[in-house]
């Protein structure tokens, strides 16, 4: 699909939710919104924020506008809407704000995403960040297969005495020779696995003292995010350098037997609560205690944003609700189909289970961070039956 097409539909379907809300216009500024809007651009400067350097506007009609200060318009014009159609309304970056710019020349009910213009609709986009076209799904296959090579590179290099600091790095190092961001990097050795869930790597302090940093001795549990065109695969993996503790196998086959079930009940037509209750039956059939699921969360949707939903007791998010694919229809004409991507992430101590799969718009199911050369963990015996998920196990 031509970049035009993308951001057509993209744009189509920003208006069928204003239409949909009864809302004349939204100002889009965050980060994962901008790359939804229009397919994949870059509006961001410094990563570690949501509200990116430049803004979108889009109407109920379906025009759209890039709104931004002096600074950010050579290259955004000049390098992501180059190829598009699209206004420009912009300011010098000390007088005005895109929210000023936009209440000057338009009216009625607008809205924003972060809170600037008339209502925050940020929680209302949420589907709409989760929604992938045919484009979009083909883009989550190559960004896939970068975050597992990239993985798989870093994982491969992992030697007893390496520091959590030193890991991270090669990850981001990987990741970013594929052109890809890793805005998530988590790394955690030996003992410090089972303690934290989220496993910020240990540094060294700039002015010394604090927490020593962590070297590896038995195993190392690696977790990233990749990023490209503002689209996110999330995938974790092990692997092993010396003893690991007995006990630690078999858990970890476990929780991906829990991971397992949780892609095959994702199903069109269910929602987040569907799945959820599968999972909870899951930890505890397979020999967890009954609420470990309460130390963590267990992913759920992606797309533009690490997770565009999480699932919980009872979500009501409609898995490839067929609606949105008529509204936008409505608005674009031709043939409009959508599917999703999911990243799960059961974990119990000292292990956890976490790929990216995309589920078609057909129903269909396909792991896009699947990393073959590590070995595979027998879920046929773990599940007592045949299943078609395949998870990759700890690295030796």
């Amino acid at each position: 699909m031509p970049e035009t097409n993308l951001f057509q539909l993209r744009i189509g379907l920003v208006q069928a939710f204003l239409r949909e809300n009864k809302y004349d216009g939204v100002l889009l500024s965050r980060v994962d919104n901008f790359a939804m809007a229009t397919g994949g651009m870059r509006s961001y400067v410094w990563i570690a924020t949501d509200i990116g350097a430049c803004s979108l506007f889009v109407t109920k009609d379906g025009r759209a506008y890039y709104v931004g200060n002096n600074i950010e318009e050579g290259r955004m014009l000049a390098e992501e809407f180059a190829p598009l159609r699209c206004e420009m309304r912009k300011f010098l970056w000390f007088e005005n704000t895109a929210a000023d710019v936009i209440k000057k020349e338009f009216s009625g009910k607008l809205v924003s995403d972060d809170g600037t213009l008339g209502e925050n609709v940020q929680d209302k986009l949420t589907y709409l960040r989760a929604l992938l076209t045919a484009d979009e799904l083909e883009k989550y296959r190559r960004l896939g297969k970068l975050a597992a090579a990239a993985m798989t590179a870093t994982v491969a290099g992992i030697e007893a005495g390496q520091t959590e600091a030193e890991i991270a790095a090669r990850l981001v190092a990987e990741g970013c020779k594929r052109r890809c961001i890793v805005p998530v990097r988590l790394v955690a050795a030996d003992d410090r696995i089972a303690l934290y869930r989220h496993p910020l790597p240990t540094e060294a302090r700039l002015l010394g003292g604090g927490v020593a940093e962590r070297k590896v001795r038995g195993y190392v549990m690696v977790v990233g995010c990749f990023m490209k065109e503002g689209l996110v695969a999330s995938m974790t993996r092990f692997k092993r350098v010396g003893d690991i503790p007995g006990g630690i196998p078999d858990a970890f086959a476990r929780i991906c037997g829990v991971d397992a079930r949780m892609q095959e009940a994702t199903e069109p037509g269910k929602t987040l609560g569907d799945v959820f209750a599968v999972c909870q039956q899951a930890y505890a059939d397979l020999g967890f205690p009954a609420n470990e699921w309460h130390n963590h969360h267990q992913g759920g949707p992606t797309g533009y944003a690490g997770r565009t939903a999480k699932g919980t007791p009872g979500h009501t998010f409609p898995i490839l609700d067929r609606r949105w694919e008529r509204r936008v229809r409505d608005i674009v004409g031709g043939d409009v189909a959508f599917g999703h991507a999911f990243a799960w992430n059961p974990s119990a101590a000292g292990v956890k289970s976490e790929d990216t799969f995309l589920l078609l718009p057909d129903g269909t199911k396909e792991i896009v961070t699947s990393t073959p050369s590590f070995p595979a963990v027998p879920l046929e015996r773990v599940l007592g039956r045949a299943t078609s998920v395949v998870k990759s196990g700890i690295a030796g």
